[in-house]
């Protein structure tokens, strides 16, 4: 059976593309992670088939730490995207008003997506960050609330709310309404072309190069390929050396991209194929 791993425990918005990813393939076992990067070195070492990350935040960008364990740590590639809704809850275990919170737990990400709401309505609540949205969830369930003393809450979905029996106190506290996760189910291998996918990759240039990105993104532009997203990002060996990523419609193996792809092999220090896989309308 399927071994996929995603970042647990139950609740969390992983879970929630994890189970979007359950109706597509059908039977298989998933299993709940505690950090992202343990969940890609186990697909890496062969202990899990697949895992799904998040990638991206239309908010906040990219997820980094998923983006250097690719580069850096494992040999993994993209073979689909799920991208799914997200909207945030304030919970605690008791029905309170949002200004006798003292404490606030979630991610970083996620506490990040909503600092606009909570420097308005709990600008004197401490900030302390969990493994995950399920995770804060979980530790304000299990936490002992005194009236008049510390009073926890967790910013997570509202599945955890009915998963830890927690109360909604303010519902949609992201300050962007439409915010939504790309998350990618990464394998050893990517998925085979199907006439609608993406391809990413990863790079950097020869620092003695001049115009050398530039050369790189017009063997891309003279095949008439698209380019949907372009980001850098350190590499941390130096300050100003760079990886860049970028994502592109067309598969791997489709001619062109094909081309493009083998004439900036030679031009760069260092390259990486991430995959391809079929893309989201």
């Amino acid at each position: 059976m399927l071994k996929v791993g995603f970042l647990g425990p139950e609740g969390t918005f992983s879970e929630e593309a994890s189970l979007l990813y359950r109706k597509k393939i059908g039977n298989a076992r998933f299993m709940p992670y505690s950090t992202f990067h343990n969940a890609l070195i186990d697909v890496n070492n062969g202990k899990l088939d697949e895992c799904i990350v998040p990638i991206e935040n239309s908010v906040e960008g990219t997820i980094g730490i998923v983006m250097d364990t690719l580069v850096n740590e494992v040999n993994l590639k993209i073979k689909q995207e799920i991208v799914i809704p997200v909207q945030h809850y304030l919970l605690c275990k008791a029905k309170v008003k949002p200004g006798q919170i003292t404490e606030v737990l979630s991610h970083p990400q996620v506490i990040d997506q909503c600092q606009h709401y909570l420097r308005k309505n709990l600008p004197k609540a401490k900030i302390r960050f969990a493994f995950s949205t399920a995770d804060a969830a979980r530790q304000v369930a299990e936490a002992d609330v005194v009236k008049g003393f510390e009073v926890p809450a967790a910013i997570a979905s509202n599945t955890s709310a009915r998963l830890y029996g927690l109360h909604i106190i303010a519902s949609k506290v992201n300050d962007y309404p439409d915010n939504c996760t790309r998350f990618v189910v990464l394998a050893k291998n990517d998925h085979a072309r199907t006439g609608h996918d993406k391809t990413s990759l990863v790079f950097s240039i020869k620092k003695d190069k001049p115009g050398g990105l530039h050369n790189i993104l017009g063997e891309f532009a003279k095949r008439g390929i698209n380019l949907t997203k372009i980001e850098s990002r350190p590499t941390k060996r130096s300050l100003g050396d760079y990886f860049f990523f970028i994502d592109m419609q067309g598969h791997r193996k489709d001619k062109y991209v094909s081309q493009a792809i083998a004439d900036i092999r030679g031009r760069t220090s260092f390259f990486k194929m991430l995959g391809s896989y079929p893309k989201i309308s």
